[in-house]
């Protein structure tokens, strides 16, 4: 890679992550504003509505957006196929979604999502534009100037949903934010960029377009698909209220890999890409990441796992929400370590990775299903069982695929596991013996019990895994040496 390139490939993974991690920050003042002011019943609709706008969401550019960033062809006819068809495809997706709001709604017996799914039709057609836009950035390596339409819209959205929320909007406080933030995110990417761009059509172009397309759609649905199906069965099966519990705990347990996992995973994929003949420097890569991963994951599961009592500091109605937080604390410590080897998997083999995120989805469904009609601690408790087997499942494919060795990433995992336990303990203990820190709906018991937990994880760490702060600092430089092409799906 040219020196140039190398120095954009720098700025840009600096930039995707700043966007990544202000984006998250806002999301999490929302909930935490949301949850101080909705019930679970409420929490429960606003989930149904937001679980269909996001699978309308997930198809609505139909895999364009991710073909324009690819396309080795003449760039300009093919941003003009992608916008002509991401306007056509959004606009159906929206219309459907309108018009199936009250069926929709029926299943999940919340008669009350009906309007705002209405509204978020609207959502659904200006992200499917907007795509188009923040495709070309991302094809420019432009991160710089794709961090305003991605990250200022959705600070504003923030803001809004909050400012309403406070002044008693209720549900209609977040459906009002997203909306503000989708239009706003077309609106800059036009200026940005769109003006350049004029919807048209180019047959041959589209052919192309279409056949990488539908093969990036159906392997990023099938990862939305692993994020979200125990949504949709957990309010079909148990209702709004007990959706309502289930998603506080989901949203705050998933922040550690949206901001850690995610950032990480966008510099190992282009970078597994220009190294899949070299064994050695896949398995230093992998253990590198690997060890770097789950050095922070670990420490922001496990402490949620241990301090999820607090989550009452939110309000007492959320007291039967914190069994689920404590076992998803653990799930998503699984759930990352197995979303680092996909990253390899997705280069080496993208049917064998397609066949384990299959595989993960149909046991989810099929547990869920049965087990966890139980109620959504059982929900949780599958999560957890699940993530394990599929960790163990994905280390045995990487090694076959790929030659990685199994023995290093599991000792490095569980180093950070004991860590994790040591800190866990150590916190407990001292929430115990301690009145004064014993409240669970105390800020400054939060304060003092998350410190105290920190530090000791930190310090054990460095006593049984030592290295991990320059492998941090090798990972930074490692991304200067990769260019970010490739996308990675967040989950929403």
């Amino acid at each position: 890679m040219n020196t140039d390139l190398a120095r954009r490939a720098t700025r840009g993974t600096m930039w995707s992550a700043a966007g990544t991690w202000l984006s998250r920050v806002s999301v999490l003042v929302v909930i935490v504003v949301l949850a101080r002011h909705l019930d679970a019943r409420e929490f429960g609709v606003l989930g149904v509505a937001t679980l269909a706008a996001n699978v309308a969401l997930q198809l609505d550019d139909g895999g364009l957006s991710d073909a324009l960033v690819w396309w080795r062809g003449l760039v300009h006819e093919a941003a003009e196929t992608a916008l002509l068809g991401c306007v056509a495809l959004g606009a159906a997706i929206a219309g459907v979604l309108a018009l199936a709001a009250p069926a929709i709604a029926a299943v999940f017996h919340a008669p009350d999502a009906t309007p705002l799914l209405r509204v978020y039709a609207i959502a659904v057609l200006a992200d499917a534009i907007a795509g188009v836009y923040l495709g070309m950035l991302t094809r420019e390596l432009a991160f710089r100037a794709r961090f305003f339409p991605e990250v200022v819209p959705a600070l504003c959205g923030g803001l809004v949903t909050v400012g309403f929320a406070l002044n008693g909007a209720g549900v209609w406080s977040l459906v009002i934010g997203d909306v503000l933030c989708s239009g706003l995110r077309l609106v800059i990417g036009f200026l940005i960029v769109g003006r350049r761009m004029v919807p048209r059509w180019h047959r041959e172009v589209a052919l192309g377009l279409w056949r990488y397309g539908r093969a990036a759609l159906s392997g990023s649905f099938l990862e939305f698909a692993l994020q979200n199906v125990d949504y949709a069965l957990v309010g079909l099966l148990l209702g709004p209220v007990a959706l309502g519990l289930y998603t506080i705990a989901f949203r705050v347990a998933i922040l550690p890999f949206l901001i850690v996992t995610y950032v990480i995973a966008g510099v190992t994929f282009p970078l597994y890409a220009r190294i899949t003949t070299d064994s050695a420097a896949i398995q230093r890569v992998m253990q590198l990441t690997m060890r770097a991963n789950c050095s922070l994951v670990f420490l922001m599961g496990a402490g949620l796992a241990t301090l999820a009592p607090f989550l009452e500091v939110l309000g007492l109605r959320w007291q039967p929400a914190v069994p689920v937080a404590r076992l998803l604390g653990v799930y998503i410590c699984f759930r990352s370590a197995a979303f680092m080897l996909s990253m390899l998997l997705r280069v080496v083999s993208p049917t064998a990775n397609a066949l384990l995120r299959g595989t993960w989805v149909l046991l989810l469904i099929a547990l869920i299903a049965t087990v966890g009609r139980t109620g959504i601690t059982a929900v949780a408790a599958i999560q957890v069982v699940v993530a394990a087997g599929m960790l163990g499942a994905s280390l045995v494919v990487a090694r076959r695929l790929a030659g990685i060795s199994i023995a290093t990433l599991v000792v490095d995992m569980a180093r950070a596991g004991i860590a994790a336990l040591i800190a866990a303990a150590a916190t407990i203990a001292l929430h115990q013996e301690v009145g004064a820190l014993s409240n669970p709906t105390s800020i400054g018991a939060l304060l003092v019990l998350g410190g105290t937990f920190c530090g000791v994880y930190i310090l054990t760490l460095a006593l049984i895994m030592p290295g991990v702060g320059g492998d941090l600092r090798r990972l930074r430089a490692m991304a200067g040496r990769t260019a970010p092409g490739a996308s990675v799906t967040a989950p929403s």
